[in-house]
């Protein structure tokens, strides 16, 4: 592989140390990190070098939460509830998919993920196949977690089967993609299911991916069936023992709480998704407190709408500022690690990825600071640009992507897909599943 230089750059590290170099330089070989610091302390040919004056280098975005075929699904079931939103729109429009409408709609949320600086994500949703086969060719890293539902389709992938398949399929065929698993949420998986997903994790070694406590009538119906909270149901199931990773954990009681500490679940906070769908706002400040690890992630684009992780940092900030009604919590730099460090821990990743150290694999975006949203801005204090990164900055300030030394966006040209062939496909999909849901 081809030895990468990036010079001039105002470069934002996230490392234990946070280091800041507001002139700074990373060579990059064979997809890996060897050499960062101050431009003046690496010099190297003009030949070699490409000149990132004007922008900020961070690493990759992490979103550690999202259903990637969910794009197809953009702007339909407004207005409602959670539940009537799953029961009465989205799992009757999401049956007419088929693995082919699938594989577009991943390829859609690859797309956006690549031009909004998203370099890793952690999926969870069916067609897992179809899921993983559309990362690979979008060069992403992703954690693809296959569903599983007590009354789940086999030809859509979503049985124990289906998903112990995927991970035998997939478990050495390429080192950006991890398989993992995915129930649904307690209510949707039952006891015995639970308990063969924690044998197929200790056998394999799989993450569990799913959804706690995301609403108030979930946690009412598992209480209520079983006598205890879906966070205590799960602990005694002997799920929580494995490596999960938890979305949402909106409605948490301290007890809940010290389960998640005790069994060091890693909880994916979901602001928009929450918000749209009036679910609650989760109990940031308490997690913390208690030491949870938390990362963030934009859910899917049915109840999100974008897939924009940097425009969703902002309103999850907001709004815990406004919850706990203290202006100062959340520090900026906090805020930057939850969707950097804090997402690869999440995922186990943070010794390759999530920060930008040597021998660490080459994971970073770049944004550009020159737009007039982030102006002024004076690069050489570290507050100032975590401060843009969090309050000014979107997705659509990022200019360049690459993933292990191989870029995907260049100057804002995205070069590991065809934009407009995926868009004009979707726009085919999103036709037909029109088409079905009118009986037209």
């Amino acid at each position: 592989m081809e030895r990468i230089v990036l010079q001039h750059a105002c470069i934002i590290t996230m490392d234990g140390s946070d280091r800041f170099y507001p002139d700074g330089s990373i060579v990059i070989e064979d997809g890996a990190i060897v050499q960062i610091g101050s431009s003046d302390d690496i010099p190297v040919r003009a030949s070699e070098g490409l000149d990132f004056s004007g922008k900020v280098v961070m690493p990759g975005l992490v979103n550690t939460h999202i259903h990637t075929h969910s794009p197809l699904f953009r702007n339909m079931g407004e207005d409602v509830d959670l539940h009537t939103w799953l029961e009465d729109i989205m799992w009757p429009a999401e049956s007419c998919l088929t693995a082919e409408r699938a594989y577009w709609g991943s390829k859609l949320a690859c797309l956006e993920s690549i031009v909004g600086g998203v370099t890793t994500f952690a999926d969870q949703f069916y067609y897992a196949q179809t899921t993983a086969e559309a990362v690979e060719q979008s060069g992403l890293r992703a954690f693809v977690c296959s569903t599983i539902f007590e009354h789940g389709d086999s030809a859509k992938g979503q049985t124990l089967q289906t998903a112990a398949d995927f991970l035998k399929r997939w478990e050495s065929r390429n080192n950006l993609i991890t398989p993992g698993l995915g129930p649904h949420a307690p209510y949707s998986v039952s006891a015995g299911q639970w308990k063969d997903v924690v044998d197929l994790s200790a056998r394999s070694g799989a993450i569990v991916h799913t959804h706690i406590s995301e609403t108030r009538k979930e946690n009412e119906g598992i209480v209520q069936k079983y006598g205890k909270t879906p966070s205590r149901w799960l602990a005694e199931l002997g799920v929580l023992d494995r490596h999960v990773l938890a979305a949402h954990c909106v409605h948490l009681s301290d007890d809940d709480i010290a389960i998640l500490k005790e069994h060091d679940v890693h909880v994916s906070y979901n602001p928009v998704s929450n918000l749209k769908l009036v679910s609650g706002i989760m109990p940031y400040q308490k997690l913390k407190s208690a030491g949870v690890q938390i990362s963030i992630g934009t859910d899917g684009a049915q109840s999100n709408n974008t897939l924009d992780l940097l425009q969703d940092l902002k309103i999850g900030v907001l709004i815990q500022k406004q919850a706990a009604n203290d202006p100062k919590m959340f520090d900026v730099r906090e805020a930057v690690r939850l969707v950097t460090i804090e997402g690869a821990k999440a995922l186990g990743m943070e010794g390759q990825i999530g920060s930008l150290e040597v021998g660490k694999q080459a994971d970073l975006i770049a944004i550009d600071l020159r737009a007039p949203h982030v102006s002024p801005l004076v690069k050489e204090s570290a507050r100032d640009l975590y401060t843009t990164l969090v309050y000014c900055a979107t997705g659509r300030d990022v200019t360049d992507t690459m993933v292990s030394g191989t870029w995907l966006m260049r100057d804002r040209n995205v070069v590991s897909m065809d934009p407009t062939e995926i868009m004009k496909e979707c726009e085919k999909v999103r036709k037909d599943i029109l088409r079905y849901i009118h009986k037209e």
